[in-house]
């Protein structure tokens, strides 16, 4: 699944990293002088993920409901010219909420790593959106509210979501089993 900037709030994607093994990612251009600015986020401070430049590196923060916030940084700062970057996790188990190993990569090497020991069971929230090239409404990183929306000042050419993570037909039904328990969870409090 693919996604063009700039972009008005999309619905929130309802995509968990335990679900995934490799995004978002994207394409960018970076001039010469360097950028900075969200590349792609969901939702906001109170469960939600961005991905971003800060002071020249690449970044992931995902917040688990505002309890617990896991953050990943790139050991250099992004080349200029054309570039793509990812994040990908790596689930503990094939189910929904799991903990993981974060990896970002840039133009396919990894940069930078750290854990995550809890996701988000089925979406972050009903009332904020998935935003490309920006953070509108609240930010997911605190780090820059001062400078909201945090427009990335290259060029999102193109944000990526690898929403298959080919699993085998065991993990794949365990997956099955524990999503349609989380949503009759959900369900029930709603």
């Amino acid at each position: 699944m693919s996604f063009s900037s700039p972009s008005p709030s999309w619905p929130a994607a309802g995509k968990c990293p335990g679900r995934r093994r490799s995004g978002p990612g994207g394409e960018l251009d970076i001039p010469a002088g360097g950028a900075e600015g969200v590349i792609v986020a969901e939702a906001d401070h109170l469960g939600g993920f961005s991905l971003f430049v800060q002071d020249g590196k690449l970044k992931h923060t995902y917040s688990f409901v505002g309890v617990f916030e896991y953050k990943q940084e790139s050991d250099t700062p992004l080349p200029s010219g054309n570039v793509t970057v990812r994040m990908e996790f790596a689930a503990d188990e094939p189910k929904p909420a799991t903990g993981g190993e974060v990896t970002l990569y840039v133009n396919d090497e990894p940069v930078g790593s750290g854990r995550m020991e809890h996701t988000v069971p089925v979406r972050f929230t009903g009332y904020a959106g998935m935003d490309i090239g920006r953070d509108n409404g609240m930010p997911v990183d605190r780090s820059y509210a001062d400078k909201s929306p945090f427009a990335f000042t290259g060029t999102v050419k193109k944000v990526i979501f690898d929403v298959n993570p080919h699993p085998s037909d065991e993990h794949e039904q365990n997956l099955h089993e524990h999503a349609h328990q989380a949503l009759a969870g959900h369900a029930i409090t709603a």
